[in-house]
């Protein structure tokens, strides 16, 4: 009578890795991704950090440019506008201000008094 070993086949080993290296590589995308995703909410919160510091400015110092350069390389520029109410009986006037780097920018509306 022959013995049969018991053991997994050549077939079963190689669907096997292939699954492994399927969830490898899905994982490693998913990494990437991630920290993608993380460098790109890092640089939008500075961003919004410099956005809130330029608007303080704005605020308390009248004789502030309207546009500019920080040190950390992160630009700005305004804009006077008006937005018409009640069909024109009252007129609400803004300043818009646009603080960008190379890959993103924030608008924020300020009343201008």
């Amino acid at each position: 009578m022959l013995s049969r070993k018991r053991g997994f086949t050549l077939i079963e080993v190689l669907v096997t890795v292939a699954i492994l290296g399927l969830v490898a590589v899905g994982s490693l995308r998913l990494m990437i991704i991630s920290s993608k995703s993380l460098i790109e909410v890092s640089d939008t919160r500075v961003l919004l950090n410099e956005a809130r510091i330029i608007q303080l400015e704005f605020m308390t110092d009248k004789t502030k440019p309207t546009h500019g350069t920080t040190k950390s390389g992160v630009k700005w520029d305004t804009k006077e506008g008006s937005w018409s109410v009640l069909d024109g009986r009252w007129e609400l006037k803004y300043k818009e201000l646009t603080v960008g780097t190379e890959n993103n920018e924030i608008v924020l509306y300020m009343p201008n008094y």
